[in-house]
């Protein structure tokens, strides 16, 4: 009886040690995926060229500053390893240079965490291990990977019911200085959207004007484009200054009447809206920061401003 709670008392003193494991190596990874976050949303915007380049002047202090800003088991962390490179879609890894793939991988920041021997305080230390028999520390690490890619997913009341093309996307995100373009009545770049209810009715486009898309959107769903909505929905659209940035999706097609798919989100400044001529006219944002998305659209499109966690 007295060995048997001997034994019990000790498995209770491991199970402490191996909760406090459990913290301190969530510290780590909540630091190691706020220093790879940080670091990918300097990549962007992108440096003109043929093609665009992702900016990796200073991804590196960005990211090791944040690190820093972290604690784990009670003490300030002072060190981290930060690697630039890309994600691969295909095989979900990460790569110092850019595989050859069919699917072209993503920019992205790989950060490290250790806590061992010479970094963030050495190793950690056990309280009751020992007394079992175990090594009286353990090496602790925690990685993570942010890529840039244009979002895949957005919530509920997050889209605004304006549609772009893929292909203005793609023409105006590679210019250096953002051009503003027409969406609306007659315009081949963009189109009013109904998200998944096909309806034109001035109520229904006025709700979604004001409240957003009424239910989560994703890359890969199909989406109605109107023919055409009344001139009243024009005066609703919100013109600020300075502009009013909203996310749209963006597709292959804007063709009136069309169900093309949705293959990912871009922030557009709203600069004007005219009743008579059913002409919006903005510009695509390179710069503001979609901090609803989820998940990127990996399927080669232009390089974007989203920065997203794959690992």
């Amino acid at each position: 009886m007295c060995a048997a709670l001997i034994m019990f008392a000790g498995f209770a003193a491991l199970a402490i040690d191996i909760g406090h494991l459990a913290w301190v190596q969530s510290e780590l990874k909540k630091a190691a995926e706020a220093g790879a976050l940080a670091g990918a949303r300097t990549l962007v915007p992108y440096i003109a060229g043929n093609p665009p380049q992702p900016n990796w002047s200073g991804f590196k202090a960005v990211a090791i500053n944040t690190v820093k800003a972290n604690y784990a088991d009670g003490n300030q962390l002072t060190d981290c390893t930060v690697q630039s490179g890309y994600w691969s879609v295909v095989q979900r890894l990460f790569f110092t240079t850019a595989p050859a793939e069919t699917l072209p991988p993503v920019p992205g920041i790989q950060v490290v965490v250790a806590k061992n021997s010479g970094q963030n305080n050495g190793p950690l230390q056990w309280l009751f291990a020992p007394v079992l028999g175990f090594s009286p520390t353990k090496d602790l690490s925690a990685t993570s990977v942010a890529t840039v890619a244009f979002p895949a997913a957005m919530p509920k009341g997050s889209v605004f019911p304006l549609a772009v093309t893929k292909a203005i996307v793609d023409q105006y995100w590679n210019q250096p200085i953002m051009v503003p373009f027409d969406i609306g009545s007659g315009s081949s770049n963009g189109q009013w959207t109904s998200f998944l209810v096909n309806s034109s009715g001035a109520s229904y486009v006025k709700g979604l004007i004001t409240d957003g898309n009424p239910t989560p959107l994703t890359a890969g769903e199909t989406i109605y484009i109107q023919t055409g909505v009344v001139a009243s929905n024009y005066g609703n659209v919100p013109v600020t200054t300075p502009p009013t940035t909203v996310v749209i999706p963006f597709v292959d097609s804007v063709a009136s009447g069309s169900t093309p798919t949705i293959k990912g989100f871009v922030a557009f400044d709203i600069k004007s809206s005219v009743q008579g001529t059913k002409i919006i006219t903005g510009l695509i944002n390179k710069t503001y920061p979609i901090s609803q998305a989820t998940g990127f659209s990996s399927s080669g499109y232009s390089p974007a401003n989203h920065a997203v966690l794959v690992n």
